[in-house]
């Protein structure tokens, strides 16, 4: 998981960094809903998390890892989560984060 200095290395500072440090809590408990501009400038409302044992996959069964698990990145600017509409993992280039849709 990325720390506040992880995302201030990275030239994410303030309000966007707090948001994504919210972000990062809630989804660890439970979902959150976020929006982040896609490459084609468009919006993209999205709800994940980062709970395993909420990663339901279309047959039905939990998400489980394949393989050896690589270590996150401090230096990537990518955030990973697991899509709940989707019911895959995606990931979004935290720069493009806007911010956190309550309710």
């Amino acid at each position: 998981m990325k720390t506040r200095e992880d995302l201030v290395s990275l030239g994410i500072e303030g309000f966007k960094a707090d948001e994504i440090m919210k972000l990062q809590e809630r989804m660890l408990e439970q979902a959150g809903k976020f929006q982040y501009r896609k490459k084609d400038e468009s919006v993209r409302d999205a709800e994940g998390t980062l709970v395993r044992g909420d990663m339901v996959q279309e047959d039905g069964t939990v998400w489980e890892p394949k393989g050896p698990q690589k270590e996150e990145d401090s230096k990537s600017v990518f955030f990973k989560y697991f899509d709940l509409g989707a019911k895959a993992w995606r990931q979004f280039n935290m720069f493009s984060f806007i911010g956190l849709v309550e309710g």
